[in-house]
């Protein structure tokens, strides 16, 4: 194999590596407002986290809600996901397609979402959420919502 080949090789594998996979299948369980569980082919299910997004914990204002928002778009539903990678608890984190509509930004759309800045720099996002906010729609019409990531941080330095 001369050089160049070697080079070409060296360059591609770890693109290749990095390269979007999708899966298609039917949404079969909802665990929460940003994840559900995807049966595929019928025998393998893959738990699903939604990119770009984070929503209210259990015991969180609006958390049923969100829940329920996510069956509503997705529960019985065949539906395709995008990904690159998994979280540290195995879940694929990926983009989650109904047809043509992106379901992790109808979340932050209609107000059951924020953006989670802290995993997520795109900014079709931060703007969605912004306009959910000032339209006040969904947990943006609470009096106070708190971001599901500083309930969780509550939550443990409580336990502390």
């Amino acid at each position: 194999m001369n050089i160049l080949k070697l080079l070409l090789l060296l360059f591609l594998i770890p693109n290749m590596m990095l390269a979007e996979t999708s899966l298609t299948g039917k949404a079969v369980k909802i665990v929460d407002g940003d994840t559900f569980d995807l049966l595929v082919n019928g025998n393998t299910t893959y738990r699903i986290r939604l990119k770009d997004i984070d929503t209210p914990e259990r015991g969180q204002d609006y958390y049923q809600v969100a829940k329920q928002a996510l069956a509503d778009y997705l529960f019985g539903q065949e539906v395709k996901v995008t990904f690159e990678k998994r979280d540290r608890n195995n879940r694929i984190i990926g983009a989650v397609y109904n047809g043509n509509a992106l379901v992790n930004m109808l979340m932050v759309q209609e107000g059951y979402a924020w953006h989670f800045k802290k995993y997520s720099s795109d900014v079709r996002f931060a703007y969605a959420e912004v306009q959910a906010k000032k339209a006040k729609r969904g947990l943006w019409s609470l009096p106070n919502p708190i971001a599901p990531w500083d309930f969780r941080k509550s939550k443990q330095e409580k336990r502390n």
